[in-house]
């Protein structure tokens, strides 16, 4: 069960740290905030794939 939550915390700070990412780059901007961004869903969804491919449940 521990494992599970520091799995879950890595994965919540990888994702807060490639949304800083993200904006600082540009990639997407202030007025993307809010709304569905594709290029924010795939950067997630590569991040959260290479941490489970990396550090399996």
């Amino acid at each position: 069960m521990h494992v599970d939550l520091i799995h879950a915390a890595v994965i919540v700070v990888a994702l807060v740290l490639t949304n800083i990412v993200l904006k600082a780059t540009g990639v997407v901007g202030d007025d993307d905030t809010h709304r569905w961004s594709w290029k924010r869903f795939l950067a997630y969804f590569v991040v959260v794939a290479v941490i489970n491919i990396v550090w399996p449940m």
